[in-house]
């Protein structure tokens, strides 16, 4: 019996000495739109699908490690084109609720750091337009 209080004082004393810490996690979905086009034709224009490429290596140099998971990047919708569409999903994974909205900040600043990049690269600003739709990649977060 004293045995077997021992051993429970001993368990409940390590349970008291844990800090419990709500690790948070969830799956973003960053979504790139561009004009696309066929890509001998439309040879130079902006492509949502290098926007999701430059995102993707300004993840690696800027979040912390361990802090995402890229799930999924695709885009475009054949083999010869410039591609109109691009989609990174990304699991998230941080300490708590407010380590996690500054990931979700984070990615959404890299995100737009990424199509500005091809933007610039490609030499379109905000307003362009092509076959009169917007030329410039847009970035949105979900």
């Amino acid at each position: 019996m004293k045995r077997f209080l021992r051993t429970l004082a001993l368990a409940g004393l390590a349970a008291a000495s844990l800090s419990v810490q709500a690790q948070q996690t969830g799956l973003v979905r960053i979504e790139f739109q561009g004009p696309g086009g066929h890509s001998s034709s439309n040879y130079g224009r902006t492509s949502a699908l290098h926007a999701a490429g430059r995102t993707a290596i300004l993840m690696q140099q800027n979040l912390p490690a361990g802090s995402y998971l890229i799930m999924n990047l695709t885009g475009g919708n054949s083999v010869n084109s410039i591609a109109s569409d691009g989609l990174i999903e990304v699991r998230l994974t941080a300490a708590n609720a407010p380590a996690y909205q500054s990931l979700v900040a984070a990615l959404t600043e890299l995100a737009n750091a990424g199509a500005t990049a091809e933007n610039n690269f490609r030499g379109v600003k905000v307003g362009d337009l092509t076959a009169g739709a917007p030329a410039w990649i847009r970035a949105s977060v979900r």
